[in-house]
């Protein structure tokens, strides 16, 4: 089947779409209404956008294709549960999407996504490798008024900058929820009251269920203007008990109160997050919280831009008292990318870094993350908050925190409005704490990764 539809890949490589197109990473906000015209001649793979049905209704079609071939050596630090130390494996994802309008007020959207990896022989990641065919998107949109609009169902969400609730694009399986979401927007605000529970992507065919967590709050935006920074605040509760911390299940019900302060200045800018969490696991109470800054310059029209970030999230300080200091980073994105399983809870890095931007088709990233555990009476966990080292065996034996060294270069060129591919790679020099709770090698990961959109 795969290789039925490589004769229409390389027609949409060839194929772009117009310039006033926008293909948005959340292909439910695409913008392709200038189509809506019945002067425009639409050509090429415009032809699938609004396609008229009845007067009022009209009908669009669209599509994800990327393949991302990776080599990993001395995954998880040696420590991998793996047949071979080295691996090369192939991550496959097609995601296709139709978008059905009934007149102004009223919208359909509906995305069936497949997700595979071959090549590997080792165990599958659970919610991340495969998904051989979902619906992975199904909800529905009313418009009120200009100002208030209504959305439920099965959607992707994200909120500020990845830290809190994110699709994740990275792994191979993106992250969606089962939710209803009620949005005021004005070109100054943005406030959206939510119920959501994240949806479990199983490995085969529509067999996806809800993973029983929820999330109900509030997440707002002030919008940045001239001289004036932007605004984030949130306000969430948050209820599962798939979570484990130092390997002890439980139920865990907790208050998440946060902001953000970012700037949109054409060189200098800067961005401030806090997040403060509490509530009860099992009968432990919760004392948690999250600081990230990021400050950097734009040099040479935006070509090259300098920056240092830093993130610290607090870990568990004591075992035997009656708290939990883990701090729960809920559905945020990989922090540290896809060359070692650390999740951002319990770490304090810095991070400086570079992006070039040459032309606009070319952008480059840069950088260094120096990573410490925050607490040595709490582990490391995975992004999908698994903690994944130290083992069981091994739990506070270790009172070291260096984690090591995270050297990071991902590149991507874009050769059409459709056609884009990239390159990645990262080598991480292992800390003392791998080394004194594992074999501790130096982990080298490198990805080719080819991506198609219409």
């Amino acid at each position: 089947m795969r290789y039925s539809i490589f004769p229409f890949i390389l027609w949409l490589m060839v194929s772009a779409s117009n310039s006033y197109s926008q293909i948005n990473i959340l292909r439910y906000n695409d913008n392709f209404t200038y189509l809506k015209a019945d002067s425009v001649n639409k050509k090429g793979i415009d032809k699938i956008k609004y396609i008229t049905l009845t007067k009022g209704t009209n009908i669009s079609f669209g599509g994800d294709f990327r393949e991302q071939l990776q080599y990993y050596k001395n995954s998880n630090f040696g420590d991998a549960k793996s047949s071979h130390t080295n691996t090369f494996q192939l991550w496959h994802r097609l995601m296709i999407h139709s978008n059905l309008e009934l007149g102004k007020k009223t919208r359909l959207f509906a995305q069936l996504g497949s997700t595979f990896r071959f090549f590997n022989p080792d165990p599958l990641t659970p919610e991340i490798d495969e998904n051989r065919l979902s619906l992975h998107q199904a909800f529905i949109d009313y418009n009120y008024n200009k100002n208030w609009l209504f959305r439920i169902g099965r959607q992707e969400v994200t909120y500020g900058n990845n830290r809190v609730v994110t699709f994740r694009e990275g792994p191979n399986t993106r992250q969606t929820f089962d939710a209803a979401i009620a949005k005021y927007h004005t070109e100054k605000r943005r406030l959206d009251i939510l119920v959501m529970s994240p949806v479990i992507s199983e490995p085969g065919l529509f067999d996806d269920k809800s993973s029983g967590e929820v999330i109900i709050g509030v997440y707002g935006t002030e919008v940045a203007r001239k001289n004036l920074p932007g605004l984030d605040y949130y306000i969430l509760s948050y209820t599962g008990n798939r979570r484990k911390y130092n390997f002890t299940p439980g139920n865990e019900v907790r208050q998440i109160y946060g902001f953000r302060i970012f700037s949109k200045n054409k060189s200098f800018n800067y961005e401030f997050e806090g997040t403060y969490q509490s509530g009860k696991f099992n009968n432990l109470r919760i004392n948690a919280y999250s600081i990230s800054a990021d400050l950097n310059y734009a040099l040479v029209t935006k070509k090259l831009t300098l920056g240092v970030a830093a993130n610290y999230a607090s870990g568990d300080k004591n075992k035997n008292d009656k708290e939990l200091n883990t701090y729960n980073f809920l559905f945020s994105k990989p922090q540290y990318g896809l060359a070692a399983p650390i999740g951002a809870t319990n770490i304090a890095n810095i991070n400086p870094y570079v992006t070039v931007t040459p032309f606009k088709e070319v952008h480059i990233d840069a950088g260094a993350f120096f990573m410490w555990r925050q607490s040595a009476q709490d582990g490391t966990y995975s992004p999908l908050a698994k903690e994944v080292r130290p083992g069981p065996a091994l739990l506070f034996s270790s009172t070291n925190k260096r984690i090591g060294t995270l050297l990071n270069l991902e590149s991507t060129f874009v050769i059409t409005k459709n056609f884009s591919f990239g390159v990645d790679d990262a080598y991480f020099i292992a800390g003392n704490y791998p080394k004194g709770t594992g074999k501790g090698k130096d982990i080298f990961y490198s990805a080719l990764k080819a991506t198609i959109k219409f």
